[in-house]
Order: C-alpha cells, then sequence, then structure tokens
C-alpha cells in the first residue's frame, strides 16, 4: 500500500503555532502526547487552564470526542492540557485515540484539534489536525519545517528523515540521489542550495515490501530585475480593460526582492512571478486569469517576510470561518496554502477582474451644514444583536434612526481588524472593509440607503494607529520587542504620546502622508461617506511628550499644520467633506483648528452627569461660544463609546435627599429628560450614542471596556424607558423644524443648581429653566417679554405680565417656554411634575360640579400673593373672572352656568393652570 502521509510536524508548518506529536506517526490504538506551542496564538501568555477540543475528521462527517463540552468543567478532565513548567506557553496531554474517541481504529485517519479556555468567550487557537496510522508504513520529513522556502545560492538546508520502521532512505535532489542509509528510520543531511529556481527534494523509504515517498520544494533567489512601471500604475491591485490580467505594485524602501505568491502559483515560490523593481516599488503583471473569479495572493518580501497588499479591499484571514452565510454569502475560504507557522502571516489579499459594480440611486445628496448635524454614532456589531450584526440589517433599521431626528450617521470604524469582534481601533488594513459585517457592496449599499432617507454617513477613522498584520508595520518590525523598527518609514519606533496604543504612525513622513492622503480620498469617493470622525488626532505629531499628558494636551503648531495639510487634501477633492476630530488639546489649539473649517468633538460628558446626578457644576463648554470659539463647529455630546452609560451612573451614584432619590428608576429617567433639554436646546452640532435615547444602562466594562454588550431593544416597551425616547425625539424635531434652536441669538446661565437657557430670532423666543438641585428651588426665568408664553411640553399657556417673577420648581423639573406656540408634542412627554401632578395639588372639586367649585390653593407650588382665575366655555370665551389668595379654600359658585364642559384657569404672571370640569 504505497500511502504518502503528512506528519503534523509538516503540517503544523502551515498553521499558526507549532505542534509535534510522539511518536511522529501516532497509531490509532496506541498512546500518543500531543504538545502543542500557543506563543504566536491568541493564548500566548495564558494564566489559567487550557483544554483539547478534539474530533475525527472523516469523509462521512465529523466525530466529535465526549469531552467536548462548553464550558468545560471537572468532568472533562481527560481533555485538561498540562502547561510546561519551563515554558509556559507550551501544553501537552496524552492519549490513546480509540479510546479517547470511543470509536474502531479504522475510524481514525485524521484528528483535529485546537485549546481553548474553560470557555469559548476565553479564547482559543486555530484549528491543528494531523494523520493517524494503523498498520501504514510512513516517512516525513522533520525538518525544514517552514514552508515555503526561498533562500540564496549556497545557503545550507538542513535536512532531517524519519520513517515509520526501518528502511533503506534515499534522498534525491531533482531525481538525482544525494545521500542514501540502509536499515535506519532517520536520516540527516545538508544540502546546499543550487541555482536560481525551484528545486525539489525527495526523500524515499523502501521497506522491502513497499516504496513511499515526501518531497518538498525550494526556490533559490533570482537578482531583482530593475523596469520601470509601466504608466498609471499605483500601489496596490491595478485592474485594466483586459479582464484576464492584473498588475500588482508595492512599495517596499530598503527590501530587495518581493515574490507574488498565490492561487495562481499553486503557492509555490515561483521565479515567474518575481516582481521588478523600480525605485522602491515592486511590480509585476499578472496574466491568465479567469474573468470575474477570485484569487487569493501573498508578498513574500525578502526571504521571510509575508504580507497580504497594503492597498487590497479584500483580506482574507482564518477567522472567516465564523462569518455566517447570511452576513457575507459566498465568503471563500483561508487558502491552505497560505497558513503559515506565525499568526501574523495569515492574511491574504483577494483580486478579481470584472467585479460586479455598485450602482448607485441617490446622486445628488446634499449633506447638512456643518452647524446642524445631529449625530447617532453606533457600533455595527451591537447594535442590533449577534444575529444581526450586518449592513444588511442596519439598512432595514435606518427609518428607526431617522425617526428619532437625527441626520447624520456616525459608523465605529469598519476597516479590516482583527479578529471579527472588535470596536475597530485596531485596524491592519486601510484599504478594506471588515467582512464580518457584510460585503463592499453591502457597505455602499448602507451609505447610499441612508443618503436617500436623507441622513449623511460618517466615518470613524482610526489614524493615530495600526495594528499587526498592518503590512507597512509588519514589513519593518521586531517581533521579539514587538515594536516597529526604528527604519521602518510609516511608523515611530517608540510612541510619541501616552496614550498611544499598538503602532504610533509617524504624521511627518512623506510615505505616511502619501498613503494616508490616498486613504482618505478612498473611502470617500469609492463609498461615498461624508466625512471623517479622525479618531486619536491628538496623536498625530511627532512632538515627544512621553508619559506627560498635560504636555501631550499644549498648543503644538506642528500638530496644526499636520491636521491642516490633511485637511486641505481632503478638501481638495472633497471640498464639502467633513472633517471632524477628537482632539482635546489646548483650547487656542482647538479654535485655530475650527477656525480653519474643521469641527471637533466637545466632550461635556462629565459636566452634564454631574448636573444630572444632583452636584451642581456648570455645562458651558457644550457651547462655542463659551470656548472663545469663531465657528460653531462643536460637537458636544453626552455620551459616546469611551463613556460610562449615565442611565448607569444616575441609579449607582444619584444624590438623595429625603424621599427624593435620583437613584430611583423613575427619577433618574426624569433626570435624563432634564439634561436632554439643556442639550439638545444649545445650537450647534450634536452627538448621541447609541441607545442613549431609551436610557442603556449596561455598564461599559461589562464583558469587558471593548466587549460585546447586549442590546436592548425590549426597554422601548418600557413606558418610562418610552418617555425618554420621545423626549429625545421631540427635542429634535423642534431643532430640526424651528430654526430659532439653531440660528437664534443664545445666551444661558449654564452655572449652579438652577439653569437657563434664552434663544430668540425675529420670529420666536425661547426659555429654558430647569432644577439640577435635589430639593425644590426657586429661579428667576427673565422671560425675553411680557405676553402669552407656551409650556412646550404641557402645551398649557401662561400670562407673563412680570418677566422677573420667580418661579418654584420640584427637583428635576423643567420647562421649555416658547412665545409662539409651536407643534404638539407626542403623548407621553411629561416632565418630573407632570400636568396631573399639579392638578392634585391644586384641589380642585367635586367634578362633575352642580352649583359651586371647591378650590383649594394651599399645596401650590407657584409663588404669589394672589391669582386670577378665569372659566371659559367650550368656544374660549371667558364666562366667570377673579382672584384668589393661595392660603385659602375658596367657593366658587357656578350655578349661573348652563350645563357643558368648562375650563378653570388659574393665573399668575409667569404660569397657567387648567383644568377641565362639566356643569350638570
Amino acid at each position: 500500500m504505497n500511502k504518502i502521509l503528512l506528519c503534523l510536524i509538516f503540517i503544523s508548518t502551515l498553521s499558526f503555532g507549532q505542534v509535534t506529536t510522539d511518536p511522529v506517526f501516532p497509531i490509532a490504538d496506541q498512546e500518543v502526547t500531543i504538545t502543542v506551542d500557543v506563543s504566536s496564538t491568541g493564548l500566548a501568555g495564558y494564566s489559567d487552564d487550557l483544554w483539547i477540543w478534539t474530533w475525527v475528521d472523516k469523509t462521512s462527517g465529523d466525530i466529535d470526542a465526549p469531552t467536548n463540552v462548553n464550558p468545560a468543567t471537572a468532568a472533562q478532565s481527560a481533555a485538561l492540557m498540562t502547561r510546561s513548567d519551563s515554558d509556559g506557553d507550551i501544553y501537552t496531554i496524552t492519549f490513546t485515540p480509540t479510546t479517547f474517541f470511543g470509536v474502531a481504529d479504522d475510524e481514525i485517519e485524521k484528528i483535529g484539534l485546537l485549546l481553548k479556555g474553560a470557555d469559548w468567550s476565553d479564547g482559543q487557537t486555530p484549528d491543528y489536525d494531523f494523520d493517524v496510522l494503523s498498520d501504514q508504513f510512513a516517512v516525513s520529513f522533520t525538518s525544514p519545517s517552514l514552508f515555503p522556502i526561498l533562500v540564496d545560492a549556497s545557503t545550507a538546508i538542513e535536512v532531517a528523515v524519519v520513517a515509520s520502521e526501518s528502511a533503506t532512505l534515499t534522498l534525491k535532489v531533482n531525481d538525482v540521489q544525494v545521500t542514501s542509509a540502509s536499515n535506519t528510520t532517520t536520516l540527516d543531511h545538508t544540502l546546499t542550495a543550487e541555482t536560481e529556481g525551484i528545486h525539489e527534494v525527495t526523500i524515499e523509504a523502501n521497506n522491502g515490501s513497499e516504496v513511499v515517498e515526501k518531497s518538498f520544494t525550494y526556490t533559490v533567489r533570482s537578482a531583482t530585475v530593475e523596469a520601470a512601471r509601466p504608466a498609471g500604475v499605483i500601489d496596490g491591485i491595478n485592474y485594466h480593460t483586459d479582464k484576464t490580467k492584473v498588475t500588482l505594485s508595492l512599495l517596499a524602501p530598503l527590501k530587495t526582492s518581493v515574490y507574488v505568491v498565490g492561487d495562481f502559483t499553486d503557492w509555490k515560490i515561483d521565479p515567474d512571478y518575481q516582481m521588478a523593481k523600480d525605485g522602491e516599488h515592486f511590480w509585476l503583471e499578472v496574466t491568465g486569469l479567469t474573468s470575474g473569479q477570485e484569487y487569493a495572493f501573498q508578498y513574500l518580501v525578502d526571504e521571510a517576510i509575508w504580507i497580504a497588499d497594503p492597498h487590497a479591499d479584500k483580506i482574507l484571514d482564518p477567522d472567516d470561518q465564523w462569518i455566517s452565510e447570511s452576513t457575507y454569502p459566498g465568503l471563500m475560504d483561508y487558502p491552505e496554502g497560505a497558513l503559515h507557522s506565525k499568526w501574523y502571516e495569515n492574511r491574504a489579499a483577494v483580486l478579481q477582474t470584472n467585479q460586479t459594480t455598485y450602482t448607485w440611486e441617490n446622486t445628488n445628496f446634499k449633506k447638512p451644514e456643518k452647524e446642524d448635524l445631529m449625530v447617532y454614532e453606533l457600533l455595527v456589531r451591537d447594535f442590533l444583536g449577534e444575529d444581526h450584526m450586518n449592513y444588511q440589517a442596519m439598512i432595514d433599521t435606518l427609518d428607526y434612526i431617522k425617526d428619532l431626528g437625527v441626520n447624520t450617521i456616525e459608523l465605529m470604524p469598519i476597516m479590516e481588524f482583527g479578529g471579527n469582534d472588535s470596536w475597530g481601533y485596531n485596524p491592519t488594513f486601510m484599504f478594506a472593509a471588515d467582512k464580518a459585517y457584510g460585503t463592499k457592496n453591502d457597505l455602499k449599499e448602507f451609505v447610499d440607503k441612508a443618503h436617500g432617507k436623507g441622513m449623511a454617513v460618517i466615518l470613524d477613522m482610526v489614524m493615530n494607529q495600526n495594528d499587526i498584520p498592518s503590512p507597512y508595520a509588519q514589513m519593518y518590525f521586531d517581533f521579539d520587542e514587538f515594536k516597529p523598527t526604528a527604519e521602518n518609514p510609516w511608523f515611530n519606533q517608540e510612541p510619541k504620546h501616552p496614550f498611544n496604543v499598538f503602532s504610533d504612525i509617524n504624521h511627518e513622513s512623506i510615505y505616511t502622508q502619501n498613503w494616508l492622503d490616498s486613504v482618505n480620498h478612498y473611502w470617500l469617493n469609492e463609498f461615498k461617506f461624508d466625512g471623517y470622525r479622525f479618531d486619536l488626532s491628538k496623536g498625530f505629531t511627532q512632538v515627544d511628550s512621553d508619559d506627560d499628558v498635560s504636555a501631550w494636551g499644549k498648543k503644538d503648531d506642528s500638530r496644526i499644520a499636520l491636521l491642516k495639510r490633511m485637511a486641505d487634501e481632503i478638501w481638495s477633492h472633497t471640498p464639502d467633506a467633513y472633517v471632524i476630530l477628537e482632539h482635546f488639546a489646548d483650547n487656542d489649539e482647538e479654535k485655530e483648528l475650527s477656525d480653519y473649517g474643521m469641527m471637533l468633538w466637545g466632550n461635556i460628558y462629565h459636566d452634564y452627569n454631574q448636573a444630572a446626578m444632583g452636584f451642581g457644576g456648570s455645562i458651558e463648554l457644550a457651547y462655542y461660544e463659551d470656548r472663545g470659539w469663531t465657528n460653531n463647529y462643536l460637537i458636544s455630546y453626552m455620551e459616546s463609546h469611551d463613556e460610562e452609560r449615565q442611565m448607569y451612573q444616575l441609579q449607582n451614584f444619584g444624590k438623595t435627599s429625603g424621599s427624593y432619590s435620583i437613584k430611583d428608576f423613575n427619577t433618574a429617567i426624569d433626570r435624563l429628560k432634564q439634561s436632554a433639554a439643556f442639550f439638545f436646546t444649545v445650537p450647534g452640532p450634536k452627538m448621541i450614542w447609541q441607545w442613549g435615547e431609551y436610557a442603556y444602562d449596561i455598564p461599559i466594562d461589562e464583558n469587558g471596556r471593548t466587549g460585546r454588550k447586549p442590546e436592548k431593544w425590549e426597554y422601548l416597551e418600557n413606558a418610562k424607558r418610552r418617555e425618554l425616547y420621545l423626549t429625545y425625539k421631540e427635542l429634535m424635531k423642534l431643532r430640526n423644524e424651528y430654526d430659532v434652536f439653531t440660528k437664534g441669538d443664545f445666551t444661558w446661565s449654564p452655572d449652579g443648581v438652577q439653569k437657563s437657557i434664552h434663544i430668540s430670532n425675529s420670529d420666536t423666543s425661547v426659555t429654558v429653566i430647569g432644577n439640577f438641585d435635589v430639593s425644590s428651588g426657586s429661579i428667576n426665568p427673565e422671560f425675553q417679554h411680557t405676553g402669552t408664553w407656551y409650556d412646550f411640553i404641557s402645551g398649557e399657556e401662561i400670562e407673563v405680565t412680570n418677566t422677573s417673577n420667580t418661579i418654584k420648581l420640584s427637583p428635576g423639573e423643567f420647562h421649555i417656554y416658547t412665545d409662539k406656540k409651536l407643534h404638539t408634542p407626542a403623548a407621553g412627554i411629561v416632565t418630573s411634575i407632570d400636568s396631573r401632578q399639579l392638578n392634585e395639588q391644586l384641589m380642585f372639586y367635586p367634578n362633575p360640579a352642580n352649583d359651586v367649585l371647591n378650590i383649594d390653593l394651599a399645596g401650590l407650588r407657584v409663588e404669589a400673593k394672589e391669582y386670577e382665575w378665569v372659566i371659559s366655555n367650550i368656544l374660549g370665551q371667558a364666562v366667570q373672572s377673579g382672584r384668589l389668595v393661595p392660603t385659602q379654600t375658596t367657593t366658587l359658585n357656578v350655578s349661573t352656568l348652563t350645563k357643558g364642559l368648562y375650563t378653570f384657569r388659574l393665573k399668575n404672571g409667569n404660569q397657567s393652570i387648567s383644568r377641565k370640569f362639566i356643569k350638570n
């Protein structure tokens, strides 16, 4: 039986970590010790127990081991790995396959395995597998162990061979015998690499009755040919009118050779696919392609650097196996030939001629003005839950976002990132949409449909850092120190500021500027995004602040120049693109950037949170003029992805006074309504974080700060949470329908516990008052003029005869008064003191009435020496009137009124209370 078997020590070189078996050729009904080195996997440095999850791979279907139970418990002790005492990343386990799986030996030909923590959420390695023998004769190479092999001429190649039984072992190179040994199970030999090209090394084992072979190839590197790139070729994948070819180009300064290895080379290092060199660029025309077919490929840079194309728009990685068919239909498998021993080498680019292009429906979208942006920040991963974390599901939800009153959606980063589960701030390939959320055409459709509903879409762009395996980092990287080398043209060897994560990008490098300019152009033009929110833009500097956060934030003229240069480049091709900075630097620097036309995030979380929790303080920095800015380009927000949820803070840390507790659920909701009233009525662009509109309260650190959070759409079924949702909706409607809230003259008193806002234009005046204390308090409303005013939320009228008469407010109470009747709010919006509560304090009885109405004013909160009252009929005509003092219980004679429905209204200069009654 001439069966050529591939032993695990060879297979492992095509995987992520080193896996070996003892014996080298396992026998199904005999003990085997499996050793796994996890140092090159996501479990490197893992400190808890690891377990083996294993299966028998058969054409009729996999057979799981009985120990495959998640989460693992003491009952699965047979699957518990043993950690090495000398190296904590080395694990072993010993078992007999037939016993472990409970199957016969003829059912076991290949065993698959991975290591994992007690629960899947603890992490895992990729899949491995190895062949198992029954009584077959086999031979394999135990050295070399890294494939494919590229060497220079005359390089020594150490070869080691093992056979499953004593035999004559004959080593050949290109079918020419170089050495042989008899009656042995091992053979060691040093080969000298021959001339340029591909060479095949074969081991032949003859035990007298059977002959088996095993082969590998190595390639001797050729001198790189110098040749100019064809006109028009740029870095990345260049497509042509001829759909059977592409031209590949890679910028690789200081490198001497690059080979293209892929599906079209059968994943071998082929001299015909060595790239020519043009200065610092390497290029190659690949021909003979099938139109419309996808091909995976990598670059082999110099002897042993494996990268995917940094400009590719689709990247494959082994984690793709976890992406569902519903999210990404027909996703091609990660090619076995692209698997290497180091995890960071396992990325492959995809090229495809004659692709299906997306046809845009909305080609004349007009962006909202900067000052009017109402931004909804969301994370595709979490927004609709685990079963709907894709663009197609998001498209179905656009009506909800639009109906809320939002005119702009901001997507947290969607560029290719490590794994499938991330906030996205660990980008690796800047031109590729991560497949975890769907296809690139799905993303285009999402943007297109949002435009069709009048909403802009902003992309959160990460340009402070890249994560490995970012190709431009990986080509010049010290993996022992795990940081870029000093010669890296794009990245700093040491970060220049204290908040850096991953590899810090050098924005003064011309290489960086050209790279990132092309990234900015790509997403705006290919996907029609309307602008960017640049993450950690304060990090775009080469001024080294070390660990000094204060020094990092000081005005940095070089950083300002870098940001202006980048913005100018963006506006040169997309003049109306939003350029938004997450900056948080010295105010003088932010003002200069705002004056230049850039917008900046304004984190007002702490200030609004302190006020809502009852601890007072000022919220003045939510308004651009209070920062001394000229342009209203401050995007203020009370929550973002980075902050703790407000509802969680109020329910856990809110202030309490007597029977009034902000920790109480209903009270906390009312406090959030009050905050919203003092947030949305401040002119200027605003941002809300997903789910804030219904008081999401899952703490940010649940499942880790950046870990998945459960969606809670059922919260909208809670009447009180829905009140908050409706409050958000109505306040945004005010901004969208009445320009006094966005263009009016604005003043406010944002300090202390009694706060007020005043806005006016030629048509409308607005006065907002609120008590942020935990006890009752009085406020001078300072109405802009006397006359009739309307409480927007309750719909009640008040007659203002003295603009400075104080109004007593219960804790958490607020009002939005306008001197023009606006639309009627949605039902269910109430302040913490609603009309029902006011009327209960009025003590109004009986109803229906016969001859008298009893009016008790003792419980009223309104401060006045006397009140006017008026009774009106159904036509609004006054039929009786008079005056009352608040300490009396007054009986009104209504005997002369005819039967019908009437309105009783109690008034002072600043407030009116109305109740309807029936006269019998």
